[in-house]
């Protein structure tokens, strides 16, 4: 059986960030049956940096966990460089995710991908 951090474990029982933004400059959406998820990531970009990124969630506990993380990692982030982060970092800020839990966690960022893809065709 997999074990999640006490980090893991204290994002998934407070999660931070939980919500959605109002006239959100990006939105990402992922449904996905098989792994019973349903998220929703929106973010607020200024000058080309996040300033708030928000979610709306129904997924198991790394999931719920790696938005936490990510809502709070990205504030400050050019979209650049929060489109190329990866489940390796996420896991970091985690203190450790049992690779088998990658999966469902990459969800996140995922949808966090497809936020700042949207907030990229509404500004060209």
């Amino acid at each position: 059986m997999d074990k999640y951090s006490r980090t893991t474990i204290r994002e998934f029982m407070s999660p931070s960030n939980i919500g959605s933004i109002e006239n959100a400059s990006g939105v990402g959406h992922i449904a996905d049956n098989a792994d019973a998820v349903e998220l929703t990531v929106y973010i607020a970009v200024e000058g080309g940096r996040i300033t708030d990124m928000k979610y709306r969630i129904a997924g198991c506990t790394a999931l719920i966990a790696t938005l936490s993380v990510l809502s709070r990692e990205v504030l400050g982030k050019t979209v650049e460089d929060a489109f190329t982060l990866d489940m390796a970092y996420v896991s970091r800020l985690l203190d450790g995710l049992p690779e088998s839990k990658w999966r469902c966690a990459g969800y996140a960022l995922q949808a966090l991908q497809m936020a700042v893809s949207d907030y990229r065709s509404r500004v060209q």
